[in-house]
């Protein structure tokens, strides 16, 4: 397994709540340097572990899972050049992270490694996911998604259909877009990608595992594998809500 390079700034795994879908889940400590941060539009969200530093970072008025989706999204704009912005208060905070780890709030972490283990797995793209554990295809992925109430709203079909009809093949490749793991330092194509990928959610629909492979292929960037499954040292939980 390849060797993350870690200074002293080490990683920040972050994540974002916005509405009332999740609850912050306990995290180990963990065998590098490593932050938690959590941002939110909630005064009063309960950390009961205390591993977490929670930021109240109101967002512009859309739907709380686009609110969210910013942080995962544009983590370039987040955490410039590893830095926290200073938009987010955190006073005092300064230091300069060589990873930044984006997890859904849905998940949960068990292993101290963790976060050694998958930022070794990011290499020459300087951003890795896991591969999708049931589907390869963004429009088997569409298809699926508009039978779950969170994406009843969804133009999931026009949005698929577009892609077709700009040529994106099926079986393409998708990603579990949950868990992220990028360098502090990103590629300016891939921060252009992170861009395309927000305003594509704004377009179409905040299923960002539907979008991302069109982007993938259109802006040819391209994404590091974490090969991880659910059994190696973390889990997902059911959302608090999923309407």
């Amino acid at each position: 397994m390849p060797q993350a390079a870690f200074s002293q700034g080490g990683a920040v795994v972050y994540t974002a709540m916005y509405g009332d879908y999740d609850t912050l889940k306990p995290q180990p400590v963990q065998d590098v340097p490593c932050d938690f941060i959590c941002f939110t539009d909630k005064k009063d969200l309960a950390d009961p572990s205390g591993c977490w530093h929670i930021i109240l970072a109101p967002q512009p008025p859309v739907h709380p899972r686009m609110q969210a989706k910013y942080f995962k999204l544009m983590s370039h704009r987040v955490f410039p050049d590893g830095q926290l912005a200073p938009r987010y208060d955190w006073p005092g905070r300064r230091k300069t992270y060589d990873f930044v780890v984006w997890t859904d709030a849905s998940i949960r972490i068990f292993s101290s490694a963790f976060v050694r283990e998958i930022c070794g797995d990011v290499g020459e793209n300087k951003w890795a996911m896991p591969p999708h554990p049931q589907r390869d295809c963004i429009y088997r992925e569409a298809s699926y998604s508009t039978h779950l109430a969170k994406y009843k709203d969804q133009p999931l079909e026009e949005q698929a259909a577009s892609y077709r009809a700009a040529g994106h093949p099926e079986h393409w490749g998708l990603w579990a877009c949950g868990l992220i793991a990028r360098s502090g330092q990103l590629p300016e194509k891939v921060k252009a990608l992170g861009e395309a990928w927000w305003e594509e959610n704004l377009r179409w629909s905040y299923q960002d595992q539907v979008s991302l492979p069109y982007l993938l292929r259109r802006h040819h960037v391209g994404v590091d594998i974490i090969p991880r499954s659910l059994s190696d040292g973390f889990g997902v939980y059911s959302h608090k809500r999923d309407n």
